[in-house]
């Protein structure tokens, strides 16, 4: 009989490629993850690595075993997870990662209220763009996510938390500034494309403005890293950008008045947020309990708004 234990050193080694952080990552000693892995060999009659290498390659069929191994501790992980959550569901480690645009202002916002009703859970957060969050939620590096909510995914189930509206923001100096609304139709301008910066591609900002409003920067000359940083740029008067509900509240809390805040109507813009986890996942009482926790202290959603699924 196979041991799961043993898969787990190869699944480590594959990941890892390198006998010693493998081995630490086991809890266990170099020799001992080599002797085993030299067993596991025996067993199944095949050789799962090169040695004489300085480096650790796998073999083809030790790479596919290794890959299939994967899939198997992890439900051999969530299977311990069921068992021990069905006695204590709220307490123990809680892998939690979410899409940079969110995760700063989201936590800030509901992160005294969740450690307050939820003491037991230790929730490690991780700050991940939306395709290395689904990644490493399917591989079982992560055991939730927050993120704007994606079209449905084979082995991935959702739950909706919030609708986040989207605001114009621009410096005090624009023309626009005196605006109190501004239509889909007028940022679509070429003036007004020409103005906007938005953030790299990759970041799920910039394909939710390009679903949701049809907008893509004219402007070659400079894409943001990060909100922070086309946060900057506008209170300098460079530009115009595209700001989620969450992070115009924190940079006003903050006393930044150099930006105004312009709703955009006609439908007006906002981007679904929810957790995603897998479907079979143990944490699903984590899930509902920090849902109805952050829930509690986020803004009330206006109707009308608009929320297209990002596809991914």
């Amino acid at each position: 009989m196979l041991s799961l234990k043993d898969l787990s050193y190869l699944v480590s080694l594959n990941e890892l490629r390198h006998f010693g952080k493998a081995a630490a990552a086991c809890h266990v000693s170099q020799p001992t993850l080599s002797g085993q892995l030299k067993k596991l060999e025996h067993q199944l009659g095949v050789q799962l690595i090169e040695r004489g290498s300085n480096r650790v390659i796998l073999t083809h069929v030790g790479l596919e075993i290794a890959q299939r191994a994967k899939a198997m501790v992890l439900q051999a992980h969530e299977v311990e997870e069921l068992a021990r959550t069905s006695n204590t569901p709220l307490t123990g480690r809680l892998k939690l990662a979410v899409i940079p645009s969110l995760a700063p202002y989201l936590m800030a916002k509901t992160g005294a209220r969740v450690g307050a009703l939820l003491p037991e859970l230790k929730i490690e957060l991780h700050e991940l763009e939306t395709a290395e969050l689904l990644r490493q939620l399917r591989n079982g590096d992560i055991d939730v996510g927050i993120l704007v909510l994606p079209q449905a995914q084979a082995g991935l189930r959702s739950l909706s938390l919030w609708r986040e509206q989207l605001w114009l923001g621009v410096g005090r100096e624009h023309e626009w500034a005196h605006r109190t609304q501004v239509t889909r139709t007028q940022l679509l301008s070429d003036k007004m494309g020409a103005e906007l910066i938005l953030l790299q591609e990759g970041h799920c900002l910039a394909d939710q403005a390009q679903q949701l409003c049809q907008l893509k920067s004219q402007s070659q000359a400079f894409r943001g890293a990060s909100l922070e940083t086309l946060r900057y740029m506008v209170s300098a008067g460079n530009g115009a950008t595209l700001v989620p509900q969450l992070s115009m509240e924190a940079w006003i809390s903050h006393g930044e008045d150099r930006i105004v805040y312009i709703p955009i109507t006609e439908p007006k813009q906002a981007r679904e947020i929810g957790f995603l986890a897998r479907t079979g996942s143990a944490y699903w009482p984590c899930v509902e309990a920090l849902h109805e926790v952050m829930t509690s202290v986020l803004p009330s959603v206006s109707t009308g708004t608009q929320t297209v699924p990002l596809v991914i």
